[in-house]
């Protein structure tokens, strides 16, 4: 486990230096991308289609070995063998044990890559610094696996809610921008939803830490009423420093956009709010029945996701996003359940069916956003893949932008 928080400490640290590093693209080419949807079909070239399908299958075949390969190397069984003096019968064992885990680990980090790279950032503007509240539900299911749930490693399980939120914040999105690319929407100014995302997001994090406060005092003897207002102080305190934090997005009132370029980036700003409400409702399964947390979870979400009429949010696309989300998750688990170290080849279409399943949702979500066709974006999710062999940082801005 210290290796595991130890390795995500240094994937966090990373991913900041490579948001540093990057700036996103101009507000021209956000505002011609949102608009390209116009004069696109779904497939334009069959042909294109089969070629970039291919390359996509034998790039996450590829990618799968190099994640198990990763996961295989030796250093650990020999370190545990020495360090305990095991028998060889103890140690074939462990290894038997490691390969394992290993295709399960690889195979749902290959489905979790090629969901995180072959996707469009629903939100145009510029990646912003809280933009990684957007996970923190996922780093809240890697804690409660490991706290409470031995029957799945917390690696597998917080690579396959991440693969969870983004197909809810894909379906959620991709569906609320295409009912509202014909309304009048042009009047809202952009930086609103920011703002509103901002507040939903900082409420989320606040539930998160209260949690893990409230289930750190029950687990030292306190009582229940006890634990519930350690709950409010430490998600209020939570809550407070991000809105202080807050006060460093810039005014909404000072977007100077024309109408038609305002509606467009509009639209994309309310997909990313369903998106991210679609995301952040799963937290509330995640309570294991606990009547207090699920009460205060709910309320917390339900006010933080009160937003004026004009802001045009169709919570009932949030709940087919998350249900959407929900169902992938359970099929990635169960997905890791099948997999034997004894059998490559089968191993290899069972890796291969879920993660082509994800490029597929990114497809339509990607065309019905932005209007960029399925061999496009496959072909693109391709080049992204290999992205972390020559350009790292790049790479790590490709999966969280």
């Amino acid at each position: 486990m210290k290796i595991c928080v130890k390795s995500l400490t240094l994937f966090t640290c990373l991913f900041f230096i490579s948001s540093l590093a990057h700036s996103g693209l101009s507000k021209e080419e956000q505002f011609n991308l949102l608009n390209h949807y116009n004069n696109a079909s779904l497939v334009e070239d069959s042909l294109k289609l089969l070629i970039s399908s291919s390359r996509l299958a034998v790039s996450t075949v590829i990618n799968y070995g190099f994640w198990y390969g990763i996961c295989r190397s030796p250093e650990v069984v020999t370190a545990l063998t020495g360090r305990f003096d095991l028998p060889r019968t103890e140690e074939s064992e462990l290894q038997e044990v490691k390969a394992s885990f290993c295709n399960q680990l690889a195979a749902v980090i290959t489905s979790t890559e090629v969901a995180l790279t072959g996707h469009l950032s629903l939100w145009p503007l510029e990646l912003t610094w809280w933009q990684p509240l957007r996970f923190a539900g996922t780093a809240y299911v890697g804690y409660q696996t490991y706290t409470n749930c031995p029957f799945y490693p917390a690696a597998v399980m917080t690579a396959a809610y991440l693969s969870h939120e983004e197909v809810a914040r894909n379906v959620a999105g991709a569906t609320t921008i295409r009912a509202l690319r014909h309304k009048d929407i042009g009047k809202t100014q952009p930086l609103n939803y920011a703002l509103s995302e901002y507040k939903m997001l900082s409420s989320v994090a606040g539930i998160i830490v209260g949690a893990i406060v409230y289930k750190k005092m029950l687990n030292r003897g306190l009582t229940s009423v006890k634990a519930a207002f350690a709950y409010m102080i430490s998600a209020s305190l939570t809550k407070t420093l991000s809105t202080i934090c807050s006060l460093s997005l810039p005014n909404s009132g000072s977007a100077d956009r024309v109408e038609k370029e305002a509606g467009a980036i509009a639209a994309a700003g309310a997909g990313a709010i369903a998106g991210s409400v679609a995301a952040a409702g799963t937290i509330a399964l995640w309570w294991h029945g606990d009547l207090f947390l699920d009460t205060a979870t709910l309320s917390t979400i339900a006010f933080a996701i009160v937003i004026p009429a004009h802001y045009h949010i169709d919570v009932a696309r949030a709940v087919v996003g998350m249900t959407y989300g929900v169902v992938f998750l359970q099929f990635l688990l169960q997905q890791s359940l099948e997999l034997d170290s004894r059998h490559l080849m089968r191993n290899i279409a069972i890796t291969l069916a879920p993660a082509l399943a994800l490029a597929l949702f990114n497809g339509l979500s990607n065309h019905a956003v932005y209007g960029v066709t399925l061999e496009e974006s496959f072909t693109e999710t391709t080049r992204n893949q290999w992205k972390k062999f020559y350009a790292p940082l790049d790479y790590l801005y490709t999966l969280f932008h």
